[in-house]
């Protein structure tokens, strides 16, 4: 049985690894869809809609150019564009096309400048290796 911790996880954007990740989540959601008649005792459901949504906490360096596109496609001039989101553990993998919907940086004396994104899946999975 494998375990994982965090050296085992990476990050991916619009075809970019994202250097000096902190963390990051993902929370998949599927919609319950009430089916329930009239005249039956007890509620029924149908699986609906799938959804997904993340966040991520970067180490914000300058120099960090695949940091940069990413936050770049959020805080930016013009229309944001949607990327490939690939959220990597080990042998198992995540992959989806996504917006990025937030960017906050964080700048605290004595700390090391933080970015932390938040993204929201468009359509369906591309790859899911769990």
């Amino acid at each position: 049985m494998a375990v994982f911790s965090g050296k085992d996880g990476s990050l991916t954007f619009a075809g970019t690894s994202v250097a000096r990740v902190r963390n990051w989540s993902f929370t998949g959601n599927v919609d319950a869809m009430e089916t329930t008649n009239l005249g039956i005792d007890a509620r029924t459901y149908e699986p609906g809609l799938k959804s997904a949504t993340g966040q991520a906490s970067v180490f914000y360096h300058d120099d960090d150019a695949s940091l940069r596109a990413t936050i770049d496609n959020c805080v930016t001039v013009g229309a944001p564009a949607k990327g490939e989101m690939r959220l990597k553990w080990g042998d198992r993998l995540l992959s989806f096309t996504c917006i990025i919907t937030s960017v906050a940086i964080t700048c605290s004396t004595g700390e090391v400048m933080s970015a932390d994104i938040s993204f929201t899946m468009d359509g369906d999975y591309l790859t899911t290796i769990l």
